[in-house]
């Protein structure tokens, strides 16, 4: 399994893009940089989008990148997300204001968009070998991380989330478990905002990690740090003295 770190941080500025991670050239988990990240040969490429939530860092590359296909793809780009998030975006994206619904363009009959809503708990599989388990995670609004498994292993991604127990029994259990992605956005003295908002802090992740038991000694990628932190954060996180702990940066390619 190959990851492309598209965007990492949770917030944008000229050297800070916002969360997106491209695994085998042909999914993605979040869609926040999509088109800044990949050229328009690979933005043609991509054939899933699976979206944590609706929060605009997540997922404003997606409607960018149907405009930029759109004359390049014989298929649909599939969205895949729950009921709560695919309502959100259908509601105040995708609503013939903000921007065209684009599961009707060209035709109803034959959209650039398809829209593939899963159930939480309950694994589903994808063209290329992908099979996909998602976990309800707490967030300010409804948020699902991820585990994404592939005949080479599997990889989880907790999407935005604060203080959680499910995700981290899902992924300390699961036998071909080969990385995380763990966000952590506020520094230790931010702790009432991170709580506020639903992220964490480099300390709220070291009581995280408390309820993660896996089968090996499994890397824990940081990402979703905010613009103006990154000093701070890595300092904080270096003071855990965790060897799994590793710290994503914009563009790093994974063999996983």
């Amino acid at each position: 399994m190959r990851l492309r770190v598209l965007g990492c941080h949770g917030g944008e500025s000229p050297s800070h893009r916002t969360s997106c991670f491209a695994i085998d050239e042909k999914l993605l988990l979040d869609a926040g940089s999509v088109t800044r990240s990949l050229s328009l040969i690979e933005q043609s490429n991509i054939d899933y989008i699976y979206l944590s939530h609706s929060h605009i860092d997540h997922v404003k590359g997606l409607p960018l990148l149907l405009d930029n296909v759109i004359a390049n793809r014989n298929k649909p780009v599939t969205m895949i997300a729950t009921a709560g998030t695919e309502a959100a975006l259908s509601q105040h994206l995708f609503n013939g204001l903000l921007w065209p619904d684009f599961s009707k363009i060209p035709t109803c009959e034959n959209p650039i968009l398809r829209i593939r809503i899963i159930t939480p708990r309950e694994i589903f599989t994808l063209d290329g070998g992908f099979e996909l388990l998602a976990i309800p995670v707490h967030h300010s609004i409804e948020c699902h991380g991820i585990i994404v498994n592939t005949k080479s292993g599997a990889i989880a991604y907790t999407g935005d989330t604060g203080p959680t127990d499910e995700f981290w029994q899902v992924a300390s259990s699961h036998p071909k478990l080969r990385a995380v992605i763990c966000e952590v956005s506020f520094t230790n003295e931010m702790e009432k905002l991170a709580g506020l908002s639903g992220h964490l802090t480099p300390k709220m992740l070291a009581n995280e990690l408390t309820k993660f038991k896996p089968q090996n000694n499994t890397p824990i990628f940081i990402t979703h740090m905010k613009p103006g932190l990154d000093d701070s954060l890595k300092a904080q996180l270096a003071e855990l003295n965790d060897a799994r702990i590793k710290i994503l940066h914009l563009l790093d390619e994974i063999n996983i």
